[in-house]
Protein backbone atom coordinates (compact mmCIF):
# COMPACT_ATOMS: atom_id res chain seq x y z
CA UNK A 1 0.00 0.00 0.00
CA UNK A 2 2.72 2.56 1.12
CA UNK A 3 4.27 1.56 -2.51
CA UNK A 4 1.29 2.46 -4.27
CA UNK A 5 0.89 5.72 -2.58
CA UNK A 6 4.34 6.51 -3.48
CA UNK A 7 4.17 5.79 -6.69
CA UNK A 8 1.08 7.84 -7.44
CA UNK A 9 2.62 11.18 -6.01
CA UNK A 10 5.24 10.36 -7.82
CA UNK A 11 3.19 9.93 -11.10
CA UNK A 12 1.36 13.00 -10.11
CA UNK A 13 4.67 15.27 -9.50
CA UNK A 14 5.59 13.89 -13.02
CA UNK A 15 2.58 14.96 -14.84
CA UNK A 16 2.67 18.49 -13.05
CA UNK A 17 6.40 19.09 -14.06
CA UNK A 18 5.92 18.15 -17.39
CA UNK A 19 2.74 20.30 -17.65
CA UNK A 20 4.10 23.25 -15.79
CA UNK A 21 7.24 22.71 -18.43
CA UNK A 22 4.76 22.87 -21.66
CA UNK A 23 2.88 26.22 -20.20
CA UNK A 24 6.74 27.39 -20.20
CA UNK A 25 7.72 26.50 -23.51
CA UNK A 26 4.38 27.79 -24.98
CA UNK A 27 4.78 31.74 -23.37
CA UNK A 28 4.68 34.30 -25.90
CA UNK A 29 6.44 37.67 -26.02
CA UNK A 30 3.55 38.69 -23.00
CA UNK A 31 4.47 36.08 -20.72
CA UNK A 32 0.77 33.64 -21.47
CA UNK A 33 0.84 30.44 -22.54
CA UNK A 34 -0.61 29.46 -25.60
CA UNK A 35 -2.08 26.83 -27.16
CA UNK A 36 -3.30 27.09 -30.50
CA UNK A 37 -6.31 29.44 -30.07
CA UNK A 38 -6.48 28.96 -26.40
CA UNK A 39 -4.39 31.54 -24.33
CA UNK A 40 -4.30 30.93 -20.14
CA UNK A 41 -4.93 34.06 -18.73
CA UNK A 42 -3.81 34.03 -14.83
CA UNK A 43 -6.29 37.03 -13.31
CA UNK A 44 -3.42 38.86 -11.11
CA UNK A 45 -6.03 41.63 -9.55
CA UNK A 46 -9.41 42.06 -8.99
CA UNK A 47 -11.61 44.50 -10.64
CA UNK A 48 -15.20 45.20 -9.47
CA UNK A 49 -16.22 46.03 -13.07
CA UNK A 50 -15.56 42.15 -13.97
CA UNK A 51 -16.29 38.87 -13.44
CA UNK A 52 -13.11 37.44 -12.38
CA UNK A 53 -11.55 37.00 -8.77
CA UNK A 54 -7.65 37.42 -8.46
CA UNK A 55 -5.85 33.75 -8.76
CA UNK A 56 -8.77 32.74 -11.48
CA UNK A 57 -7.07 30.71 -14.24
CA UNK A 58 -8.97 31.94 -17.25
CA UNK A 59 -8.79 30.00 -20.83
CA UNK A 60 -9.96 32.10 -24.10
CA UNK A 61 -10.49 31.22 -26.76
CA UNK A 62 -9.70 33.60 -30.13
CA UNK A 63 -12.68 32.43 -32.38
CA UNK A 64 -15.60 33.63 -30.64
CA UNK A 65 -14.59 37.60 -30.62
CA UNK A 66 -16.49 37.94 -33.69
CA UNK A 67 -19.82 36.88 -31.94
CA UNK A 68 -19.12 39.33 -29.23
CA UNK A 69 -21.35 41.48 -28.14
CA UNK A 70 -21.54 45.31 -25.84
CA UNK A 71 -21.23 44.24 -22.04
CA UNK A 72 -18.99 41.07 -22.89
CA UNK A 73 -15.61 41.01 -21.44
CA UNK A 74 -12.66 41.96 -23.92
CA UNK A 75 -9.25 40.37 -23.43
CA UNK A 76 -6.19 41.99 -25.34
CA UNK A 77 -2.81 42.82 -26.06
CA UNK A 78 -1.66 45.60 -24.53
CA UNK A 79 2.38 47.24 -24.86
CA UNK A 80 2.93 46.51 -21.43
CA UNK A 81 0.95 43.55 -21.04
CA UNK A 82 -2.78 41.29 -20.89
CA UNK A 83 -5.57 43.41 -19.96
CA UNK A 84 -9.10 43.02 -19.20
CA UNK A 85 -12.01 45.14 -20.10
CA UNK A 86 -15.24 45.55 -21.01
CA UNK A 87 -16.89 46.13 -24.28
CA UNK A 88 -18.62 49.51 -24.66
CA UNK A 89 -18.80 49.28 -28.14
CA UNK A 90 -18.32 46.71 -31.21
CA UNK A 91 -17.31 47.68 -34.84
CA UNK A 92 -17.24 45.39 -37.59
CA UNK A 93 -15.44 46.24 -41.05
CA UNK A 94 -16.07 43.11 -42.85
CA UNK A 95 -13.17 41.95 -44.20
CA UNK A 96 -10.84 44.44 -42.45
CA UNK A 97 -11.69 43.51 -39.20
CA UNK A 98 -13.32 44.37 -36.15
CA UNK A 99 -12.49 47.63 -33.67
CA UNK A 100 -14.04 47.25 -29.75
CA UNK A 101 -14.33 50.41 -27.99
CA UNK A 102 -13.61 49.34 -24.13
CA UNK A 103 -14.03 51.48 -21.09
CA UNK A 104 -12.04 54.99 -21.35
CA UNK A 105 -13.03 55.44 -25.09
CA UNK A 106 -10.12 53.09 -26.14
CA UNK A 107 -10.25 51.37 -28.90
CA UNK A 108 -8.86 47.52 -29.99
CA UNK A 109 -8.23 46.06 -33.20
CA UNK A 110 -8.89 42.50 -33.87
CA UNK A 111 -4.80 41.83 -33.91
CA UNK A 112 -4.61 42.55 -30.14
CA UNK A 113 -7.70 40.80 -29.46
CA UNK A 114 -6.89 37.20 -27.33
CA UNK A 115 -10.81 36.75 -26.85
CA UNK A 116 -13.73 37.88 -25.23
CA UNK A 117 -15.59 36.10 -22.20
CA UNK A 118 -17.95 34.45 -25.02
CA UNK A 119 -15.87 32.01 -25.49
CA UNK A 120 -13.85 31.25 -22.42
CA UNK A 121 -13.68 28.92 -19.70
CA UNK A 122 -12.53 30.15 -15.54
CA UNK A 123 -11.14 27.70 -13.14
CA UNK A 124 -11.16 29.48 -10.01
CA UNK A 125 -7.95 29.92 -8.02
CA UNK A 126 -6.12 27.59 -10.00
CA UNK A 127 -4.20 31.04 -11.58
CA UNK A 128 -2.22 30.96 -7.85
CA UNK A 129 -1.22 27.58 -8.45
CA UNK A 130 0.27 27.69 -12.02
CA UNK A 131 1.21 31.32 -11.50
CA UNK A 132 3.71 30.11 -8.61
CA UNK A 133 4.39 26.88 -10.68
CA UNK A 134 5.47 29.17 -13.59
CA UNK A 135 7.25 32.25 -11.53
CA UNK A 136 11.12 31.75 -11.71
CA UNK A 137 11.70 30.58 -8.46
CA UNK A 138 8.57 28.27 -8.18
CA UNK A 139 9.76 26.12 -10.76
CA UNK A 140 13.62 25.92 -9.99
CA UNK A 141 12.10 25.10 -6.23
CA UNK A 142 9.06 23.33 -7.14
CA UNK A 143 10.62 21.18 -10.03
CA UNK A 144 13.95 21.72 -10.73
CA UNK A 145 15.12 21.07 -7.32
CA UNK A 146 13.29 18.07 -6.52
CA UNK A 147 14.01 16.69 -9.90
CA UNK A 148 17.65 17.21 -9.11
CA UNK A 149 17.46 15.19 -5.59
CA UNK A 150 15.57 12.41 -7.25
CA UNK A 151 18.57 12.12 -9.95
CA UNK A 152 21.22 12.54 -7.15
CA UNK A 153 18.68 9.79 -4.64
CA UNK A 154 19.47 7.47 -7.94
CA UNK A 155 22.82 7.76 -8.05
CA UNK A 156 23.75 7.00 -4.44
CA UNK A 157 21.88 3.82 -4.86
CA UNK A 158 23.62 2.66 -8.16
CA UNK A 159 26.86 3.61 -5.89
CA UNK A 160 25.55 1.62 -3.17
CA UNK A 161 24.89 -1.39 -5.45
CA UNK A 162 27.88 -1.67 -7.48
CA UNK A 163 29.84 -1.16 -4.28
CA UNK A 164 27.53 -4.33 -2.00
CA UNK A 165 28.67 -6.38 -5.69
CA UNK A 166 32.27 -5.56 -5.20
CA UNK A 167 32.29 -6.65 -1.80
CA UNK A 168 30.35 -9.74 -2.40
CA UNK A 169 33.23 -11.21 -5.35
Amino acid sequence: MKKAVVNLIIILYVIIAIGTTICLLTYNEYKVSVFGDKTLIIINEEDDGLDYKKGDLVIVGKEGYKNAKEGDTLFFYQENGIKVAKIQQKEDFGDAGVVFTIDGNYQVVNENVIGTSNNAKVISKFGTILGALESKWGFLFLIVFPSLLAFLHEVYELILEISNKEQRV
